[in-house]
């Protein structure tokens, strides 16, 4: 356990967390870590009899990040400094988390870690955290529409987008914007224990609790391939009702299944099944939330052949059940048609 972590808040020396403020930072996230740990508004009293935060946070950054990409003023941060002895360091995420940032506030996230101080990244704040060159062989997680690009630039961390947020001892993160909130509670949980973070919740009007184990809600977005195996690829993307295999695809393709897969893996950087069982999840979200067609028929038109597998592959890949998925996207409340 990272000697960042509190048990003893509300004594007498309040716990000191460090908000890394940089140039495009999400005011969401910012502003949901400030709620989360800052000063308690007077609605909190209603709810409990404090006035003050077990946290004391600094707004840390340099000068250009006073007025950021969303014409917010900030007003006058907290020298860089401050993050180096902090007793959390907490980055929010930012619009362009893949631009190299200030080296001062890296080397201090740095020196953080270095103390053992706890790092908390809101979203794509795990770039920042990255750079600072703290995760290697930790498992973390960001928004799931830049994991690849994360992934590709910071090899040695072990990103692990499906999580809605994760505790790796000193390094927690979240996943999307909203997250965030989950894993400031979660924080709060640690820290104060149940029955102050679940009146946080009511301040913020928040459920209290989400797993850590339930997924993000990811999409996959088809760019459009133009590699040497594009009309293979478009032929399967019109008969994913169908039975394939790499047999069939293969003949399809007029060339030996040993070939094929090489081929297929090199290509797009997936066995060949694996991005067949893709794509059907994909039709299979799009035909939730889009039509009243029964668990059966998805099934079959994705080419999953019974509900069974369909359930089956898409709690593995969504984290949650096809109805349940559809009752959470759906535009309009519809009957229960799922027999």
């Amino acid at each position: 356990m990272s000697s960042g972590r509190v048990h003893d808040a509300s004594g007498p020396a309040p716990h000191r967390m460090a908000i890394v403020v940089l140039e495009t930072t999400q005011p969401l996230d910012l502003a949901v870590a400030i709620q989360a740990f800052g000063r308690r508004p007077s609605a909190f009293r209603k709810i409990r009899h404090e006035r003050g935060s077990p946290y004391e946070i600094f707004l840390c950054g340099t000068t250009a990040a006073v007025n950021g990409s969303h014409g917010l003023s900030i007003g006058q941060l907290h020298p860089v400094d401050l993050i180096a002895s902090a007793d959390t360091v907490l980055v929010p995420g930012l619009d362009e988390p893949a631009t190299p940032q200030d080296s001062e506030v890296l080397d201090a996230i740095a020196k953080a870690a270095d103390r053992g101080a706890r790092l908390v990244s809101l979203c794509t704040g795990a770039f920042v955290l990255a750079q600072a060159g703290v995760l290697a062989g930790r498992r973390v997680t960001t928004h799931w529409a830049l994991a690849d690009e994360f992934r590709a630039a910071y090899p040695t961390a072990k990103m692990m987008e499906q999580e809605l947020y994760l505790d790796d001892g000193q390094v927690l993160s979240s996943g999307g914007m909203l997250a965030g909130a989950d894993l400031c509670l979660y924080i709060l949980r640690q820290d104060m224990g149940q029955s102050y973070a679940n009146d946080v919740s009511r301040l913020l009007v928040s459920p209290p609790y989400r797993s850590g184990g339930q997924t993000q809600y990811t999409k996959t977005v088809a760019e459009p391939y133009s590699g040497s195996l594009a009309p293979v690829i478009d032929w399967m993307l019109e008969h994913l009702d169908q039975p394939l295999s790499l047999r069939t695809v293969a003949e399809h393709a007029h060339v030996s299944t040993r070939t094929m897969a090489r081929r297929f893996r090199a290509e797009t950087g997936q066995p060949l099944m694996a991005w067949i069982a893709t794509r059907r999840v994909d039709r299979v979200r799009a035909l939730l939330e889009e039509t009243d067609l029964t668990i059966t028929q998805i099934a079959h038109a994705a080419g999953f052949g019974s509900s069974e597998s369909l359930r089956r592959h898409f709690i593995a890949s969504a984290g949650t059940a096809p109805r349940a998925y559809r009752e959470t996207f759906q535009a309009q409340p519809r009957p229960n048609t799922d027999r």
